[in-house]
């Protein structure tokens, strides 16, 4: 695994070296290039059933987190959103859709960020014209409607990882926070204000194995100290590769992320650490995202508890940064797809 102390490269131009056609794996500072996966899946079936792609745009404002996905798996499609108040400690709707693979689309260029869909229950368009414009979203899933823009011009910059998984199969993924958000999210008669807000987006693609686990950790806030701060870990999948943290303008690489739960209790405290121990937090969830699907092809367990982050990070530099109750979200993915 890639340590801590890891230097982040520069991202590649092309998913595959031109010369040898090898996957080009590292952990990168900035966005992915275009992605194709055709070599390393040459037939239409096996791209079918292996490649899943999906894009997550969390978005925080004072009173509530916001979060919209869209997740095309090949052979289906499914939606989420849902808005958990920090207020009230819980979740004020969580929706969820699922369709036909024709029903969604998420790009191959990850400079866009284009994911549209329309499921049952479900219109969901997220996108950048251009390269550099402002993420827009729009997004109505069942009575959870959003409307907002994420402007990445202040933003530090992503972090992207390309990584081999077993059975030969592969996973690109692009992690973005502390952009700027204005806009607006409707639940039923309430509307809440986004403007000034924190947003942040998970965008992957890949070819991956038959069963997928892992575990996943994503906030968004300010430090006790003033900064704003942005974090990314991951237990499994593509590893180190993708943590990290950003403060300000700046980005700084991870160790693997552990984390510690109460089985079947996803609403106990977790502890959230990495493996040198510079991340040390305790989650305290409130509510939760979840999806128990079984159609026989497809069995999903997803668990996405949503509430706050309380501890300590230590920076490369030394210094550490306290966190007080800063809006985020854990994840326990195991899915046979």
């Amino acid at each position: 695994m890639l340590g801590a102390m890891r230097s982040l490269l520069p991202p590649p131009d092309a998913l595959l070296d031109h010369g040898t056609s090898a996957l080009r794996t590292g952990s990168f500072r900035g966005g992915l290039p275009r992605l194709d996966f055709a070599q390393l899946a040459p037939g239409r079936m096996m791209r079918m059933t292996r490649q899943k792609r999906w894009l997550y745009v969390s978005m925080v404002a004072d009173e509530v987190m916001v979060t919209v996905a869209l997740v095309r798996l090949g052979y289906a499609a499914n939606a989420f959103a849902f808005v958990y108040s920090r207020g009230e400690g819980r979740m004020l709707a969580d929706r969820k859709a699922l369709g036909l693979p024709l029903t969604a689309r998420v790009s191959d260029e990850p400079a866009l960020l284009v994911a549209e869909g329309r499921l049952p229950g479900a219109k969901v368009s997220m996108g950048r014209r251009s390269a550099g414009e402002a993420l827009k979203v729009e997004a109505r899933v069942g009575e959870v409607e959003v409307s907002a823009s994420l402007d990445a011009s202040g933003a530090p910059p992503p972090i992207a990882a390309i990584a081999m998984l077993p059975e030969g199969r592969a996973v690109a993924t692009e992690k973005g926070a502390l952009l700027a958000v204005r806009g607006e999210a409707r639940v039923g008669g309430r509307r809440f204000s986004l403007d000034g807000g924190l947003g942040g987006y998970d965008y992957s693609n890949g070819l991956l194995p038959r069963r997928t686990v892992w575990r996943w950790g994503f906030a968004l806030g300010r430090a006790r100290s003033g900064e704003r701060v942005g974090l990314n870990l991951v237990e499994g999948m593509s590893g180190a590769a993708e943590c990290a943290l950003w403060v300000d303008g700046e980005i700084e690489p991870l160790a693997e992320g552990r984390f510690t739960s109460v089985p079947g209790k996803p609403l106990q405290p977790w502890t959230v650490r990495t493996e040198d121990g510079a991340v040390d937090l305790r989650f305290a969830p409130g509510g939760a995202h979840e999806d128990n699907t079984d159609l026989r092809f497809l069995r999903a367990r997803f668990l996405q508890p949503a509430g706050t982050y309380t501890g300590t990070i230590r920076r490369a530099n030394g210094r550490v940064l306290e966190i007080d109750e800063v809006l985020g979200v854990t994840e326990l993915q195991d899915v046979l797809w």
